[in-house]
């Protein structure tokens, strides 16, 4: 992750900068274009024009304000991705920790999944029902949460320990 840090540092902040400013750009754009477009202002009241049951607007030109960051989060993650492996295959054995620590949340998260009850009741059952959730997808869900609740768990214990070490140093 040196590597990626390094590059950045030296490059990547004009180039984010101007990334920012495209993205920016195209959005504001598309929205103003598609305002006037469609016979409206910057301060016309859109929420009204949705409620109307007879409007037939569906302001797809709002459309780049959703794909535009998930594009980008997307190109973010391959890179992540890609550089974390880069980083792994060039320093083997500094990277066992780091690979072990993944593997140990990965264990943690399939021991909670499998913990997993499908049945659900109240307001979840609900919901699940409305989203044609099937079993399997739940117990991936409650896996999650689980996981989730035991990591920051197991981080305030982290931070309130090595508070306590650090103030007998």
């Amino acid at each position: 992750m040196k590597s990626l840090y390094n590059i950045l540092n030296s490059k990547g902040q004009m180039g984010s900068l101007i990334l920012a400013v495209v993205c920016i750009v195209i959005v504001l754009g598309s929205i103003f274009n598609g305002l006037s477009g469609a016979g409206y202002d910057a301060g016309t009241d859109l929420v009204q024009i949705l409620k109307d049951k007879e409007s037939t607007q569906t302001f797809d030109f709002f459309n780049p304000v959703i794909t535009i960051p998930i594009i980008l989060l997307a190109v973010a993650a391959f890179f992540m991705v890609v550089f974390a492996g880069k980083s792994v295959f060039s320093d083997l054995k500094g990277s066992i920790k780091p690979l072990a620590g993944v593997i140990l949340v990965l264990v943690i998260f399939f021991i909670f999944k499998s913990m997993s009850n499908a049945d659900l009741a109240g307001k979840a059952a609900e919901i699940a029902g409305k989203q044609n959730l099937s079993a399997d997808t739940i117990r991936w869900i409650g896996g999650g949460i689980r996981t989730t609740v035991v990591m920051i768990g197991l981080s305030i214990l982290a931070a309130v320990v090595g508070g306590i070490l650090n103030i007998f140093k």
